[in-house]
């Protein structure tokens, strides 16, 4: 099997359960919640003129991440790993119907002096949470030191532009991270039963 589950995923969909109950509740009846978000902001240093952060920041964006999703499924597809394949594109796109969601529950607004491109809802951050499930389904698929490290490396980037850039709160960026990685948890508990339906279908 590809995909197998990892020992820690029901922490992990815990965890994701605990962060969204968290955040619906602090953003809504915490007012010092809010306040202490601010503080933290306002100590990121402001990077909206880098070129770095900007290229970073586009590079990790919601439309290119899906499309290195089917680029990945892609290439499963080629070496007849077709549910694998199916597998990939519906961890992303369940996800980021499930981002969507919870953007238009919470209708968090932006810090103030994002870039007029930031627009929408600043929780989750759309960045953030395609690239958390791209690196993590990367590493279910290829779990060795090279695609951990460099796939890390490059998810602390992809959040950290979104800090610089003054796209969204640290709270906004902490979250969808641990939310990305509990719904990838699910996903990977779900590809065994997953892999049964489609070969029964096709």
């Amino acid at each position: 099997m590809r995909i197998t589950p990892a020992q820690n995923d029901a922490l992990q969909m815990l965890a994701a359960l605990a962060t969204l109950i968290f955040m619906s509740w602090s953003l809504k009846y915490w007012p010092a919640f809010y306040h202490l978000d601010q503080r933290l902001h306002d100590q990121v240093p402001n990077r909206q003129n880098s070129f770095f952060w900007r290229g970073v920041a586009w590079i990790g964006q919601p439309k290119l991440t899906v499309g290195y999703a089917f680029v990945l499924a892609g290439v499963l597809w080629l070496t007849a790993d077709s549910i694998t394949a199916f597998w990939v594109l519906a961890t992303l796109g369940s996800l980021d119907a499930l981002g969507i969601g919870v953007k238009l529950y919470f209708k968090r607004k932006r810090p103030d002096q994002h870039l007029p491109g930031d627009d929408g809802y600043s929780f989750p951050s759309g960045h953030v949470l395609g690239t958390t499930v791209l690196v993590l389904m990367i590493w279910a698929l290829w779990p060795t030191p090279w695609t951990g490290s460099l796939g890390l490396g490059w998810l602390m980037l992809v959040a950290a532009s979104r800090l610089v850039l003054r796209a969204h709160y640290p709270s906004d960026v902490f979250s969808t991270m641990v939310m990305a990685a509990g719904w990838v948890a699910l996903l990977r508990r779900l590809y065994a039963p997953l892999a049964e339906l489609v070969t029964r279908l096709f």
